[in-house]
């Protein structure tokens, strides 16, 4: 009976040192699944503020050249203006005189 006991002492004990390595066993697989995440993660970071800072750049250069195109157009527009007016000033002064005239 005594030689039960003892078997079952050590069956016991070895049941709990393999809980305990168990335990141990899961606690380092979960710190290496937090350690893989956590790397992982840094990497998508460095990668969408790398995708982030090119689309950034390229919003940049689409507007300046947006802006470049409507200031030309703005030019040229002025330009179209000022030579309408030295063409046709005589007319539109003409006009003018002819309006004040009719009051």
């Amino acid at each position: 009976m005594n030689e039960v006991i003892k078997a079952l002492y050590e069956i016991e004990a070895q049941a709990g040192e393999l809980m305990e390595e168990a335990n141990a066993s899961r606690q380092a697989m979960q710190e290496e699944k937090k350690r893989q995440m956590e790397d992982i993660n840094a990497e998508l970071e460095a990668e969408f503020e790398g995708r982030i800072t090119i689309l950034k750049s390229r919003l940049g250069e689409e507007a300046e050249a947006s802006i470049q195109q409507i200031t030309e157009k703005g030019r040229q527009n002025v330009e179209q203006f000022q030579e309408n007016y030295q063409k046709n000033f005589r007319l539109y002064a003409r006009k003018i005189v002819e309006r004040i005239i009719e009051v």
